[in-house]
């Protein structure tokens, strides 16, 4: 870690201003690696600001942004680039922003999940598949590079990278050695009481509705439960992971996938997501999710997807609408579980080429 440490202060410190983009759901271990590698990046010089390309969704998040005094931007399409001589993304896949990509260089990448081939460079990239969460990997930066904050600053990104560790971890359940590594350190300096106030906040009366339409209408498929829980609001969007975790605790399947269409009236956009959740591990929801589409991927017990579907926002027959669009969906996710076998070699190859690069280099 010292030397990953030594790295990222080296890339930060050759620029002035940096833009922090949050490219998928602003979920709290995106929200909070991005909070902690904004302290970070202006302990080490560099102005930085934080953007997020979606809205918060979930009251729980609200408050989290709310009690931390995260200092975020949400829903933003647009941002004037000249302002920023690079950019960052932590807790994504890729690395690539649209209308960013290309015109600043791309100084930090970091993330937990599966890598995504893609041809772009960061002057720091750091992906850690054995991470539970990015708010773990980031807390370990920190422990190592030491910067020198105030007690109160240390305090909030302390408890913002616990909350977003518990959260991308399911409460602990599949927390890794490197998330405890990184609770042991950063437990001594966060409020306990703000994640509890945050955990104390019910369900919405939106997400229990939408787990009621998911429970009476699932599919089960070889072991495979499937829902589609028709059209929500797009500030209702995060109920469909956790519409999926239910799911899965819930029932006698291994894997569980949930899905919806995001609508955002306003701007006229039509998004199917689904979230993917599963208790085997071995199952590379990673290479399932590619083969249904690009547009999303996957770890270790968890993974979503999303397809755009703004032309279709202005079909006025909406019953036919979600009906073309759930049966299409559900024929797809079945032919990825029949499609189960191939899925597995590719991923015990994927292991063994894994294996054997890490004995070569070691």
């Amino acid at each position: 870690m010292s030397s990953l440490s030594e790295s990222l202060e080296s890339a930060v410190k050759k620029h002035k201003r940096i833009l922090v983009v949050i490219k998928g759901s602003p979920d709290p271990d995106a929200i909070a690696s991005a909070f902690a590698f904004k302290a970070v990046s202006e302990f080490l010089g560099a102005e930085t600001d934080l953007i997020s390309l979606k809205n918060l969704s979930l009251p729980q998040n609200r408050e989290f942004v709310r009690l931390l005094d995260i200092p975020v931007s949400f829903d933003r399409d647009e941002v004037d680039i000249r302002d920023y001589d690079a950019y960052a993304v932590l807790d994504n896949q890729s690395a690539s922003v649209e209308r960013i990509t290309g015109k600043i260089p791309c100084v930090v990448h970091i993330d937990h999940h599966e890598p995504f081939e893609e041809d772009i460079t960061a002057d720091f990239k750091y992906i850690n598949q054995d991470a539970g969460s990015t708010s773990s990997m980031m807390a370990l930066l920190i422990r190592d590079l030491k910067p020198i904050l105030d007690p109160d600053t240390m305090k909030k990104i302390a408890t913002a990278l616990v909350y977003g560790i518990q959260t991308d971890t399911d409460k602990y359940s599949y927390a890794t050695k490197i998330d405890y590594d990184a609770l042991r350190y950063i437990s001594a300096y966060y409020d306990s009481g703000i994640i509890n106030r945050i955990s104390e906040i019910p369900l919405s009366e939106t997400t229990i509705r939408l787990l009621n339409e998911a429970i009476h209408n699932q599919t089960e498929y070889k072991g495979w439960l499937v829902s589609g829980i028709g059209f929500l609001d797009s500030s209702a969007r995060d109920s469909i992971p956790i519409i999926a975790d239910f799911l899965l605790k819930r029932g006698e399947q291994n894997t569980v996938v949930v899905f919806g269409v995001v609508e955002d009236h306003d701007k006229k956009k039509m998004m199917l997501d689904a979230s993917f959740r599963s208790t085997e591990e071995h199952l590379n929801l990673d290479d399932i999710i590619k083969e249904i589409t690009p547009e999303g991927g996957g770890r270790k017990y968890k993974g979503a997807f999303q397809i755009n579907l703004d032309f279709f926002s202005y079909c006025p027959e909406r019953v036919l609408l979600w009906d073309i669009v759930k049966l299409t969906a559900i024929e797809r996710i079945k032919n990825r579980r029949d499609g189960l076998y191939i899925t597995e070699l590719k991923g015990v190859y994927k292991r063994l080429r894994k294996s054997l690069r890490d004995f070569f280099s070691s």
